[in-house]
């Protein structure tokens, strides 16, 4: 598995703007698809997505392929993924 964040440095452009800008984490298998994604926003709001919670009125996970360099993202371990998660 591959773990990894990417801070977003705009709003959200719906309703929920006031929510702030927000660092995303991923974790990703060795085929770069997203099994776990995280996203906590300025306001202390917090996404989190998965195979059991694929979606909700907010968001939801990413179906597409997903590489730290896609994102430009930072590497993080896999207990820091989880501490969040």
């Amino acid at each position: 598995m591959n773990y990894f964040t990417q801070f977003w440095d705009e709003n959200r452009d719906d309703e929920y703007a006031s929510w702030g800008t927000s660092t995303w984490y991923f974790e990703t298998n060795e085929a770069d698809e997203v099994q776990k994604q995280i996203t906590v926003y300025k306001n202390g709001k917090v996404l989190k997505y998965s195979e059991d919670n694929l979606e909700d009125e907010f968001a939801g996970l990413c179906m597409d392929t997903l590489t730290i360099d896609e994102c430009d993202g930072d590497e993080i371990s896999k207990e820091d993924f989880y501490k969040v998660w």
